[in-house]
């Protein structure tokens, strides 16, 4: 079996993995089945077995007569089913000797993940499970530890536990959940498409250190089984890093993120560098000289060109204000999100994580627009062109290598690229040559969306657009190679930017 990684122990990261030979861009580097996996804690009612969301009513059980289950024909072939054998004849004891009901179920269902860790004592992965860092301590006595009171209250109910058992262990699994588990796409509610957010815990996987910038992408497919694969090259002997937060928020959030729910802080190069790598997500503009990007030191905001310093209180109060406007404009108006746009760019930096949000939401916007009317503007064609380029260079800094986000950027700007063209090629505003130049252009940018959406599962959002790009790859040729042949009959050479350097280093 060819070996990728290794585990290491250090006293600042703990366990974590290492590469242990060296990983080209997009291998993969481990795959497996979640150890356990369930509904959050703040859910709703889900139906124990297969997971889907259960709205109007359920059943129960009818072996158990405990556990609520998909009304009707029951749970759809072809979902995963969690209710196994050992937990219905824990149910159907609880049932027998404590008169256990459904109700009380449904009314503690965001303590069935917990649960169900605690029902595989007997599994022979339960002690590398317990071996998971979980802040125990930092927990102890806060409103988290309180918060899960009420799942412990309920273990104890269901006589679960042995008296030589810790008593902090149900308090111990929440933990071991909370700061390891991966979010996972419930199964959507058929012509519905709406779904609970579950949680798993993958043993191998939780190892992984974080770093802001990663140089892992995740998948996790219908099956539940986690993928991951390397987004650049490993070197043997370097630490495989997973970035555990959003890598389009700004430090301050990145890092409030990471303290709230795995306790420590971020020492990356990103965190320590107050421009993000150059990108200045969380910078402002200067108010003294209105050219230069000021990022905060302390209480302070010093501007990177004049070095003038403006208080906190100052700048912060324009920041929150920026970021209230954003929550409570309309995100599915064009027309709003442009004027917010327009007016955050007089106070935030052009990359601002706030700006790149709206800029974001605004491209889905448009390409809503662009699909849905039957005669899209060039405007609006345009409009999206930019956004989407403007994302990019951004992308490449914080997202090296193999990107999610960046493979859907490309493939948005080159059905952009493409739809432009098409219409500045039919109104002859743009001749042959010119129009093949934007379709190879497009292409670019196509093969390398392609190329990262590849490692994604078939049955995911990112596969089926994977599958749609091969198919958009396809048409393009095709209009590539009859746009040449116009060219040819016309008795015209079409000649590429490449040839035209070979030609000019001749001469």
């Amino acid at each position: 079996m060819d070996i990728k990684y290794e585990v290491k122990t250090s006293d600042k990261l703990g366990r974590y993995l290492v590469a242990a030979k060296d990983i080209r861009a997009g291998e993969r580097i481990l795959a497996e089945q979640p150890f356990v996996l369930g509904p959050s804690s703040d859910t709703s009612l889900v139906c124990f077995n297969c997971y889907l969301p259960l709205i109007n009513k359920f059943f129960v059980c009818k072996f158990c007569a405990v556990a609520p289950i998909c009304p009707g024909d029951g749970c759809p072939e072809g979902i995963a089913k969690w209710h196994v054998q050992k937990e219905c004849e824990f149910f159907r004891e609880l049932k027998l000797n404590l008169n256990m009901s459904p109700i009380k179920m449904v009314q503690n269902v965001g303590s069935l993940l917990t649960l169900r860790a605690l029902l595989q004592r007997d599994n022979k992965s339960w002690d590398d499970f317990m071996k998971l860092e979980t802040h125990l301590d930092q927990r102890r006595n806060s409103s988290v530890w309180e918060y899960y009171q009420t799942t412990v209250n309920f273990v104890s109910e269901l006589k679960l536990l042995n008296d030589d058992d810790d008593k902090n262990l149900v308090q111990k699994v929440c933990a071991a959940i909370d700061v390891n588990s991966f979010e996972v796409r419930g199964p959507p509610i058929p012509a519905l498409g709406y779904a609970e957010t579950l949680r798993g815990v993958y043993l191998q996987a939780a190892l992984m250190a974080h770093h802001c910038t990663g140089n892992t992408i995740i998948s996790i497919n219908d099956n539940n089984a986690l993928m991951c694969h390397s987004s650049k090259d490993i070197k043997k002997g370097e630490i495989i890093y997973y970035n555990y937060t959003d890598p389009l928020k700004g430090t301050a959030l990145r890092q409030e993120h990471l303290l709230m729910g795995k306790y420590f802080q971020c020492t990356c190069e990103r965190c320590l560098d107050a421009t993000e790598l150059g990108t200045h997500m969380s910078s402002a503009l200067c108010p003294a000289c209105k050219t230069g990007f000021i990022t905060k030191a302390g209480e302070k905001w010093q501007c990177h060109h004049c070095k003038e310093e403006t208080d906190d209180s100052v700048i912060g109060f324009k920041v929150k204000c920026c970021e209230n406007k954003l929550d409570v404009i309309n995100k599915k108006d064009e027309k709003e999100l442009e004027e917010y746009i327009r007016n955050v760019s007089l106070v935030l930096a052009p990359n601002h994580y706030l700006l790149i949000d709206a800029k974001q939401r605004l491209a889905g916007v448009l390409r809503d627009a662009i699909n849905r009317e039957p005669r899209p503007t060039k405007k609006m064609m345009r409009r999206k062109l930019n956004l989407c380029e403007e994302l990019l260079p951004m992308l490449e800094v914080l997202s090296p290598g193999i990107s999610r986000t960046k493979a859907i950027t490309m493939y948005e700007l080159h059905l952009a690229i493409v739809q432009l063209a098409k219409k500045e090629f039919d109104s002859r505003e743009i001749t042959g040559p010119e129009y093949l130049d934007e379709l190879l252009n497009a292409e670019k940018h196509l093969k390398r969306s392609i190329e990262m959406l590849l490692i994604e599962p078939g049955n995911s959002p990112e596969g089926e657009l994977c599958a749609k790009a091969l198919e958009q790859y396809r048409m393009l040729k095709g209009t590539m190679a009859t746009i040449l042949d116009g060219i040819h009959e016309e008795g015209k050479v079409y000649v590429t930017e490449i040839d035209e350097e070979r030609l000019n280093d001749v001469d």
